[in-house]
């Protein structure tokens, strides 16, 4: 007799879910979960979706796809400057052998990274799929946002970049052992970051998923300022222009996504920020964003990832 759906609950996720947070009154099980918060702190909320086919390749492993969607959506919390508590997991599996791949991967990035499982759901449907909510808290008024960048701040990047679009190319490649493929597979949210650059005082963040040129724009547009990149200034230039030459270097730097690093901006005199990231430009007058290569505006091919782009 196949297993149910509860049990299959219990077994694929609840029973490997090991973190329980101190702020949590009724978890898991129940038909909601419920949460206080400490003093003089607020709640962080990001829910993102992951798709096979959209978001992971068809023949790409569910439990490392199931990883990496965890922690993509933790990296939102990091953007903000937020720890991490709780997380909401709705799985869509296409057999009972994807839900359980597709478990184990969930409950490993949630126990690594110290994230209670609060609840979610399971779907029988034909295409693999899962929702991620995640909560997290912060003190009062000190959330990074987008729309606090100011003229005269300095840019700052902290992660690399492109690295994870060519490993996702060479997947699709074909070279399943490629150099960047776990760029690709293993992503790393930047929690302890975050948080250590939201004491440091940095208020404007943004978490770099859909390609650094267009989640700059956010930045541009949502704080009114004109945000200039230097692409020789990021971390991975010198290395990436070297393997591909200076034209691919900065598309796949600039627009290749997924990077899961932070973007943010710090007025000049910010200190400690050199020990957590790379400068890379400045905030001036003007609205958007712009490149910059040997003192001449970069022309992208593409400017980053949009789900409904033609």
């Amino acid at each position: 007799m196949p297993a149910s759906e509860f049990s299959l609950i219990e077994q694929c996720f609840v029973s490997k879910a090991r973190y329980q947070h101190k702020h949590t009154m009724i978890t898991n099980g129940d038909d909601a979960s419920v949460h206080n918060l400490p003093s003089n702190h607020e709640l962080v909320v990001s829910t993102d979706t992951a798709v096979q086919g959209v978001h992971w390749p068809h023949d790409f492993p569910l439990e490392k796809a199931a990883d990496r969607a965890v922690c993509a959506a933790l990296s939102d919390l990091a953007a903000m400057g937020a720890e991490a508590c709780w997380a909401w997991v709705s799985v869509v599996a296409e057999s009972t052998e994807a839900l359980q791949s597709m478990g184990q991967g969930v409950t490993d990035a949630l126990n690594r990274y110290e994230v209670e499982l609060s609840g979610g759901d399971t779907v029988h449907a034909p295409l693999n799929s899962l929702n991620i909510t995640v909560a997290g808290i912060l003190e009062k008024g000190t959330a990074m946002q987008r729309n606090k960048a100011n003229i005269g701040d300095k840019v700052w990047f902290l992660g690399q970049a492109g690295l994870s679009a060519l490993g996702l190319q060479q997947w699709l490649n074909g070279q399943k052992g490629g150099e960047f493929i776990s760029h690709f597979s293993d992503v790393i949210p930047k929690i302890q970051q975050g948080r250590a650059l939201r004491v440091l005082g940095v208020r404007c963040c943004i978490d770099v998923s859909d390609g650094i040129f267009q989640d700059a724009n956010h930045i541009g547009k949502d704080s009114n300022i004109l945000m200039e990149l230097d692409v020789e200034k990021f971390p991975n230039w010198q290395s990436l222009s070297q393997e591909l030459g200076a034209k691919k270097a900065m598309q796949v730097m600039l627009s290749g996504g997924e990077d899961y690093g932070l973007l943010f901006t710090a007025p000049a005199h910010t200190k400690g920020l050199n020990e957590l990231a790379t400068w890379v430009g400045v905030c001036l007058q003007g609205s958007g964003v712009k490149a910059q290569y040997k003192g001449e505006d970069v022309q992208l091919v593409k400017s980053g990832y949009d789900h409904f782009a033609v």
